[in-house]
């Protein structure tokens, strides 16, 4: 049976810190139209969806909360995976509260907001640390069916 892998975007594969002055919760670059849809790649976001979509174990799906206050974020969020994760266009779930996702798993920056919440297991993503992260976590989802 497939794991449900669940990959936030803003801060995971999409680099949400580089795109601000000043590094701060709820910033006001993310209230204007077009900040959603111009940030950068995280740095070996690409490579590493690329190897999880190979793994035949698992079943990928964006999961991702849209700002309530940029009504333009959901549109922005499919134009932006559209663009840059293509295969991932028809596998996107905006939920406002991620407790609600049901899967195996779920890779996230925010661990104080979402780790406990989530049913499944929490895999933390350090946003810090982009590449190390992402091969940490490939590592870890390629083992997991040896396990099953």
């Amino acid at each position: 049976m497939k794991k449900i892998v669940f990959i936030d975007m803003d801060g995971v594969i999409a680099d949400f810190d580089g795109a601000l002055a000043l590094p701060v919760r709820d910033p006001p670059e993310m209230f204007i139209k077009g900040f959603f849809r111009n940030l950068k790649v995280m740095p070996g976001a690409i490579n590493a969806v690329n190897q999880l979509l190979t793994m035949e174990h698992l079943k990928l799906y964006i999961g991702s909360k849209p700002s309530t206050d940029n009504l333009h974020s959901s549109m922005e969020k499919y134009e932006w995976i559209a663009e840059h994760f293509p295969p991932l266009l028809k596998r996107i779930v905006l939920v406002c509260d991620k407790s609600l996702l049901r899967g195996d798993y779920l890779i996230d920056d925010d661990k104080d907001r979402w780790g406990h919440k989530f049913h499944g297991t929490f895999t933390h993503f350090n946003r810090f640390q982009p590449e190390k992260s992402w091969a940490t976590i490939v590592k870890q989802l390629a083992t997991i069916e040896e396990k099953s």
